[in-house]
């Protein structure tokens, strides 16, 4: 039932998703005892805990002393894109952090966007020159375009900077990406049971369908 809810949400190529159920879904996929409901229930018992009214006040509340926190020291645990394991433990990676955010801020009503940085997820909040960015992996605090170029170049050792770095990333992305941290994860593991299940997911997602459908008969081909 969930899985097939999982295919209607992306049935249509390039339309919205529901971060939060999609993401909800996946935490289903690793552990069939959790039900995709009660993912939704923890992130409105955490909304309902926040008393900010600014994209600085939610961040500071959410990710400041006794606050979600990044993973650092075992970055590569699948737990960390596992939403209801993160909201657990306390502990993500930038894209379930910032996931987070979103979620929250669009219960209480500051929007929040995700941004795919290339290597490390960001969000931020406001349009035009009212743009912040934030690092929820690393700090609650506030972030100029600079910072982040700043922080990307830290990152990658690389100097190929470009402002389309900073575009936002919506939903669907969002999920397609936890789908590929898992995959490679797995992969690098030897996880065939787990890697099914991502693999799985992905060929409900028309954009990646044909290549990962040819590639999902293979992993099963070879675990028969």
């Amino acid at each position: 039932m969930h899985e097939e809810r999982f295919r209607e949400l992306f049935q249509t190529r390039g339309g919205p998703v529901p971060l939060d159920e999609a993401l909800a879904i996946i935490c289903w996929s690793a552990n069939s005892e959790v039900d995709p409901p009660s993912v939704l229930d923890r992130l409105d018992e955490l909304a309902r805990q926040v008393t900010a009214t600014t994209a600085e006040g939610l961040m500071a509340e959410l990710f400041g002393p006794s606050g979600f926190v990044g993973n650092s020291v075992e970055y590569d645990d699948p737990a960390n894109s596992l939403l209801n394991q993160v909201m657990s433990r306390k502990l993500g990676i930038p894209i379930t952090l910032s996931a987070i955010a979103i979620e929250v801020g669009r219960r209480v009503g500051i929007p929040i966007i995700g941004i795919g940085m290339p290597g490390h997820f960001l969000c931020r909040s406001g349009e035009g020159s009212g743009i912040t960015y934030f690092d929820p992996f690393h700090s609650p605090h506030p972030l100029s375009a600079q910072d982040c170029r700043t922080l990307y170049e830290s990152l990658t050792q690389l100097d190929n900077w470009s402002a389309e770095f900073l575009e936002p990333s919506d939903a669907r992305i969002m999920v397609i990406r936890t789908l590929s941290n898992l995959k490679s994860i797995y992969r690098r593991r030897s996880d065939m049971a787990n890697l099914r299940w991502v693999m799985r997911l992905r060929t409900h997602i028309p954009e990646i369908a044909a290549i990962e459908s040819n590639e999902f008969a293979k992993l099963i081909r070879r675990s028969n």
